[in-house]
């Protein structure tokens, strides 16, 4: 993992600390976070601090092999606790296996924040105070439901019905599937030699990278990406 984490020329920790395409902060300095499928494993492991990922001493799986990876830097939204509760990646057993969950943007916005909390089931159980965990709640309602792990991200995008004001790009990740949303952030994807990449920036100067267009679905395993556009679809 201590490539996409530390070591290509625009690895996470760089990424954290100088982005070149983030619109709303010029850093992302409250914390970080890993989630990681091991070969052979179906359970992930995590690693969660509010310790800035630059100055962070405290990883040590960096030269471990994974077979499915969410890594998040953190800026915290307003009004939400500085704690490794808060931090992405989140994780929950779903009947499709565990799921990790990750937001970049704000889906507590004054446009959005009452539609996004009245959509939980109420006495649904919290650990934090973000609104990542309460997207991952609804993700993984609609996912017990019935859903595709696909179709409920795409529903909860709907849910928040972001305006011109929002900036916000879910995604979700299992031990063989990423699916992401754009919506004013960027999102970029690099498949081959039997592996993807989706990444809010390009790790390094491959031609292979493609920039996600804005207002899209993406869903890829190892071997496939399909970017869609995001329809209407029902929450």
């Amino acid at each position: 993992m201590r490539d996409l984490l530390f070591d290509a020329p625009h690895a996470l920790v760089h990424q954290g600390r100088a982005p070149r395409e983030m619109v709303v902060a010029k850093d992302n300095p409250d914390g970080w976070g890993v989630a990681w499928w091991e070969p052979g494993s179906a359970e992930p492991r995590r690693y969660r601090t509010t310790t800035v990922m630059w100055e962070d001493t405290g990883f040590a799986a960096g030269d471990e092999k994974a077979v499915a990876v969410l890594a998040a830097v953190r800026k915290a939204s307003p009004n939400t606790t500085l704690r490794s509760e808060n931090n992405a990646p989140f994780l929950a057993p779903s009947r499709v296996g565990p799921l990790a969950f990750s937001l970049n943007g704000h889906a507590f916005h004054a446009s959005c924040e009452a539609r996004v909390r009245g959509a939980l089931t109420p006495g649904t159980p919290l650990a934090g105070d973000t609104d990542s965990e309460v997207l991952f709640a609804l993700v993984r309602e609609r996912i017990e439901a019935g859903r595709t792990p696909a179709d409920a991200v795409a529903a909860v995008h709907h849910v928040i019905a972001p305006g011109p004001e929002v900036h916000v790009n879910l995604m979700l990740v299992t031990a063989e599937q990423i699916v992401a949303t754009t919506w004013q952030h960027s999102l970029h994807v690099r498949a081959g030699d039997g592996a993807t990449t989706v990444a809010s920036e390009a790790l390094d100067t491959d031609p292979a990278w493609r920039r996600v267009p804005d207002a899209a679905l993406v869903v890829a395993d190892a071997e496939h990406v399909r970017i869609t556009p995001l329809g209407g679809t029902p929450s």
